[in-house]
């Protein structure tokens, strides 16, 4: 009797499902993680899919097969993408090049311009010169070394996971709405056929249309940066517009990335700190009008999301799989938005995600009910 009661105590089956959820997310992290080569070119396919299926809708409506859009748009994607890489390759690789010396030669012309020494750094070189002498001249010939095989090493890597990409976007682009008649064809009741076409549909009209939309803010800005920097005198504008147009795609961290960079270009470039710190100040003003005025109005409310969770899910994606999961980061989000905004017993998943607004009257009245105990219970004098 008493093996049968516990066996049906619910805390032992509450237990026991949490359990089995937790072993579930450490087998998928764990996936996710030694699987990125696989899952970062496929996800990053289905987003570009996504930004392209209203296109490859409207070539339809004219009466032109899925299949000879998907190649019109593949081909016409193709062309950009590599001649805005043959425009920014010689910049760029001057870059990659000199990235290593950008901060120390900043901090020379910090020091030039402020008219002060770091003597700190000084002895600490002396003090390098005098414990190693002779395997100074071997240590950067190494570094640089392996700097340059871990570059040799990526590439491969990057071109294939670029062109596995690249024929997924393609495939998937071509076989036009073939996913809802798998759909509808392997789900048995037609109300739940109705309901899985309409969530499915839903998620992919939002996204699509918020990616299209994104997409075309960030050129814009990347854009008027470039011609920014362009009016400044900085040194490559084009190679800035493509970096203010693809760290647009990770917010906070981009537009961070961009301003910081903009100040060290732009202390290496002119003569004084209110010059070099004019193209940051102007990189900061051009992100800041898009997101906190433009974005709003053109992308709207719906998809407002909570802003600690959008930073939280770039540092996870970030951490997960590097550079390409801070792009990655807030599609996924708004994925699983969307996902918990149309399907049943979601709703406190989607309050979460949702952006801050203001509470009802009641929850109001609970919220300030409470604080004020609190501080009405810390300022009390203590118990004898």
């Amino acid at each position: 009797m008493t093996g049968n009661q516990n066996s049906s105590d619910p805390s032992i089956d509450l237990s026991a499902g949490w359990a089995v959820k937790g072993i579930f997310f450490i087998l998928a992290f764990a996936v996710l993680t030694y699987g990125k080569a696989f899952f970062v070119p496929i996800l990053m396919a289905m987003l570009l899919a996504l930004v392209f299926s209203p296109i490859r809708r409207a070539l339809e409506r004219k009466g032109i097969p899925a299949a000879i859009g998907a190649g019109l748009i593949s081909t016409s994607f193709l062309i950009v993408v590599v001649g805005v890489m043959f425009i920014i390759s010689n910049s760029l690789q001057n870059w990659l090049m000199e990235y290593k010396e950008l901060i120390p030669r900043a901090i020379e012309k910090i020091e030039i311009l402020t008219g002060k020494v770091k003597p700190v750094l000084e002895a600490t070189e002396e003090l390098e010169k005098f414990t190693k002498p002779e395997t100074s001249v071997q240590e950067v010939v190494i570094k640089e070394a392996s700097a340059a095989s871990s570059v040799a090493s990526l590439t491969p890597m990057i071109i294939g996971q670029s062109v596995l990409s690249f024929a997924t976007m393609i495939f998937l682009l071509a076989s036009g709405e073939m996913f809802y008649e798998k759909l509808v064809k392997v789900i048995p009741r037609f109300g739940d056929k109705e309901r899985a076409v309409s969530v499915f549909r839903n998620i992919e009209s939002q996204l699509s249309q918020y990616l299209l939309t994104i997409t075309v803010i960030n050129l814009a800005t990347g854009i008027c940066v470039g011609f920014a920097m362009w009016a400044l005198g900085m040194p490559d504008p084009v190679l800035f517009g493509v970096l203010a147009f693809l760290l647009n795609y990770i917010p906070y961290l981009g537009g961070a990335f961009g301003v910081a960079l903009s100040f060290l270009i732009g202390l290496l470039t002119f003569d004084s700190l209110g010059a070099a710190f004019l193209p940051a100040f102007i990189y900061w003003a051009l992100t800041s009008i898009e997101g906190q005025f433009i974005t709003p109005v053109l992308v709207g409310r719906r998809l407002k999301l909570n802003a600690v969770v959008v930073f939280v899910s770039v540092a996870f994606w970030a951490w997960l799989w590097s550079i390409m999961g801070m792009f990655l980061a807030t599609p996924l989000l708004i994925v699983i938005k969307v996902f918990s905004d149309n399907l049943p017993n979601t709703g406190m998943l989607s309050v979460f995600l949702a952006e801050r607004s203001d509470p009802k009257f009641s929850d109001g009245l609970i919220i300030s009910r409470t604080l004020s105990a609190d501080v009405e219970d810390s300022d009390a004098p203590p118990a004898p």
